[in-house]
């Protein structure tokens, strides 16, 4: 994978300031003397508000007295730890001037690794603490994986108070805190936005503080989706929707909000379609189980028949593998025919329509052929290419390819020959090694290569009216960890399975990796191509290039045939 790091430079900030210290002591004793910053007079304890429904509750301490310049940028770390059981004030006593009142906690979390963090110091008093980087999570709560041994680099600059006490006087916004800090204090939440059809639902994972996440749910869904997504999905909120007291209340079980007065502009069917995404959305706190939607404290009206949309559609059945030379269903003990191969002289990597969906089965013929399976006839070509990519059926009937070397484009045909041509610009001259399309029909993850970096990488599917794929939106990086990536599949409406390796293993293994959080890697499978899975991560398989096919058992696989190849569930 590549190791660059996040455009905006959130990781590291390069080198030092270059700021005039003494100038900065200067102010600061006049912001002491004007001001009345307490630079004498008894320790006081904090007495924080501990947070209502977490079951950890951190403790910030202020500074000490006679506390050296590291000793407060440590204690200023440890206090930020605990911030969110008191808003940060403890961790306030350790800036002094306009950073005491300036400084922005929320503005974003950075995550380090388990690691401790070292800290430096220069002659003039600032610190700068260093540590490597695990994660970073901006304002709207947009989880960003870092690549491997990324540095996170924080400088602080202290000056004296008129009683010699050292305080941080400048730094950056946000905080710094540890894998277990974050976990303790912070949650992943959904918000779910619409498929264009109004047909899916369609989420997008957050990171929100437990306490007041309804608030910052409601919030952002009504400020809609991230810019890379925002091409392939809806929202029914009309333009200008807000929250009327900014907040969300939520009270035996009951999530409470009032909406500005915009919804009453549309109809009751559009209406609708909103309550069912602030629904999905607030019931992804543990506390919400219904939601009173009003707008200026009088109910919302909606259509009597509420919307049945699709979240996260089930795929059923057994997986199909290439065995005996065709196509054959393999039902844990049997493997049963699935039609024969048709025109396929040497059939591969087969794809299947999900359950009551449009499509056909196909699979390639070879590495050059991509060809229906016997059907009212006894199949067709749908297309030629030089070493065809596995194809993916979306859920509107498409089946998705492209030719290994890519030109800026993938191909998309529907079983009676139509085909689209999908502008992926971001793909020219890549090496494309999988791709699949969400079971909503809304993104595709592609695993490609140049220069011999491998990267995973979401987009946003653009359609015409008709379902038409026409294009791929700009991408997302996810799964910055790995360093190989082979092969992939959807375990989840918002979860990857990724075949391939991290860190100093070179064995391929499946990854979980959630688009918009962490990476979780299972055990390895030596010699493993392919990957594919139902509905969940315990339904996952893994084929090799021996012709083993082995099932998810436990923390573990266990090998559950031989000589089959190519395991595909639908999609």
């Amino acid at each position: 994978m590549s190791a660059r790091a996040p455009h905006d430079g959130r990781w590291t900030r390069g080198r030092r300031r270059t700021r005039v210290v003494g100038g900065l002591v200067a102010a600061v004793l006049a912001l002491v003397g004007c001001a009345g910053i307490p630079d004498s007079g008894p320790v006081n304890a904090a007495d924080p508000v501990l947070p209502e429904d977490s079951s950890v509750a951190l403790i910030a301490y202020g500074p000490t007295p006679g506390a050296t310049a590291n000793q407060i940028v440590q204690g200023f770390l440890r206090a930020v730890a605990a911030g969110g059981s008191d808003e940060f004030a403890v961790a306030r006593e350790y800036l002094a001037g306009p950073a005491a009142q300036t400084w922005n906690p929320r503005a974003q979390v950075r995550v380090f690794t388990a690691r401790d963090i070292t800290y430096s110091q220069a002659d003039d008093g600032a610190v700068r603490a260093s540590a490597t980087a695990a994660a970073s999570i901006d304002a709207q709560g947009r989880y960003t994986e870092a690549a491997p041994d990324t540095q996170i680099d924080l400088d602080f600059t202290l000056a004296r108070t008129r009683d010699g006490q050292w305080r941080i006087v400048d730094l950056d916004d946000g905080i710094l805190i540890s894998p277990a800090d974050f976990a303790a204090q912070y949650g992943q939440y959904k918000l779910y936005f619409l498929s264009p059809d109004n047909e899916a639902l369609v989420p997008e994972t957050r990171w929100y503080p437990d306490r007041g996440a309804a608030t910052l749910i409601a919030r952002h869904l009504l400020e809609g989706p991230s810019p890379w997504l925002a091409g392939g999905v809806a929202t029914a909120f009309p333009t200008g929707t807000r929250l009327v007291e900014d907040s969300v209340t939520v009270t035996d079980g009951v999530a409470q909000l009032d909406l500005s007065s915009e919804p009453l502009s549309i109809d009751g069917a559009q209406r609708s379609l909103m309550v069912a995404q602030l629904q999905a959305s607030l019931r992804s706190v543990p506390a919400v189980q219904s939601v009173n939607v009003t707008v200026g404290g009088s109910p919302l009206p909606v259509d009597a028949d509420q919307p049945s949309l699709l979240r996260n559609p089930y795929v059923t059945g057994n997986p199909v593998v290439i065995a005996e030379g065709q196509p054959q269903r393999f039902t844990g003990s049997d493997l049963v025919p699935l039609t024969g191969s048709g025109l396929a002289a040497d059939p591969r990597m087969p794809a299947l329509p999900y359950d009551d969906a449009p499509g056909r089965p196909v699979v390639l013929d070879g590495t050059d052929r991509l060809v229906t399976l016997p059907g009212d006839d006894d199949g067709v070509v749908l297309a030629t290419g030089d070493n065809l990519v596995a194809p993916s059926i979306d859920r509107h009937g498409w089946i998705w390819t492209t030719p290994r070397i890519s030109d800026g484009s993938l191909q998309a045909f529907l079983p009676n020959g139509r085909a689209s041509d999908v502008n992926a610009s971001w793909l020219d001259d890549a090496t494309v090694r999988s791709l699949r399309v969400s079971r909503d029909g809304t993104r595709a993850v592609v695993v490609w290569e140049s220069d011999g970096i491998s990267h995973v990488e979401v987009a946003a599917v653009l359609r015409e009216s008709d379902a038409r794929p026409v294009a791929l939106g700009e991408p997302v990086r996810i799964g910055e960890s790995l360093t190989t990536a082979l092969a992939v599949t959807w375990v989840d409406e918002q979860t990857i399975g990724v075949l391939g390796s991290s860190g100093a293993d070179s064995a391929p293994a499946v990854h979980l990796v959630t688009i918009g959080g962490p990476t979780t890697e299972l055990p390895a499978v030596p010699d493993a191509t392919n990957v594919a899975a139902a509905t969940g991560d315990r339904t996952l398989v893994v084929g090799t290039a021996a012709g083993e096919l082995y099932e998810r058992n436990g923390l573990g696989w266990t090998l559950a045939a031989t000589d089959v190849y190519d395991p595909a569930y639908p999609g």
